[in-house]
């Protein structure tokens, strides 16, 4: 099992392809590139962490249905971080067929997860934030903290989101050397 991480999709938003300088034609040739990437590296068994805005289709039963359908084509263990573009119910992420439903998590490394970058006085024990949002801004600069010994602590922010990753999810491995890029930054 190797845990993947990844942000944004925005699943058949036409306006982000503009937005965000994606090289697609349209949100269908965007939706099968960004499908068959997730599939190319993440394995039935992989758990992935979606960091917010899978999509920003909202609305009734029919776009429900083609949601949950989109995500049960996805490989993996599925776990999601609302966003501010996640507009389903709750068990509509659920029936999808992501297994947790989370807005922050710590977990590997003592990182925090989140959708949005949190704010620095919140970083308090965590080693760094990882974080979706943003798509092509600049992460906050990392925060700086003194340790009980006077040591300074560098806990970087770490951008997700598809367009900084190649369209594609990234493991923990990739991760955590962008975790210690980010705290040269």
């Amino acid at each position: 099992m190797i845990p993947w991480f990844t942000s944004d999709h925005h699943f058949s938003h036409e306006n982000i392809i503009k937005y965000s300088s994606r090289p697609f034609a349209s949100a269908k040739e965007m939706d099968e590139a960004l499908v068959e990437n997730w599939n190319a590296v993440v394995k039935p068994e992989d758990h992935i962490y979606h960091l917010g805005d899978v999509t920003m289709i909202r609305g009734g039963r029919i776009q429900q249905e083609w949601f949950c359908n989109l995500i049960h084509s996805l490989n993996g263990h599925k776990r999601v971080f609302l966003g501010n573009h996640d507009h389903f119910p709750i068990e509509v992420y659920l029936r999808a067929g992501f297994e947790k439903v989370y807005a922050t998590w710590r977990s590997y490394d003592k990182l925090i997860f989140s959708h949005i970058p949190i704010h620095p006085e919140s970083m308090s024990s965590a080693s760094g934030n990882v974080h979706g949002h943003i798509h092509t801004n600049p992460s906050p600069k990392p925060v700086l903290q003194l340790d009980k010994d006077k040591k300074v602590l560098v806990k970087p922010y770490v951008n997700v989101c598809v367009e900084v990753t190649g369209y594609r999810p990234i493991n923990l491995d990739e991760l955590r050397v962008r975790v210690e890029k980010a705290k040269e930054a």
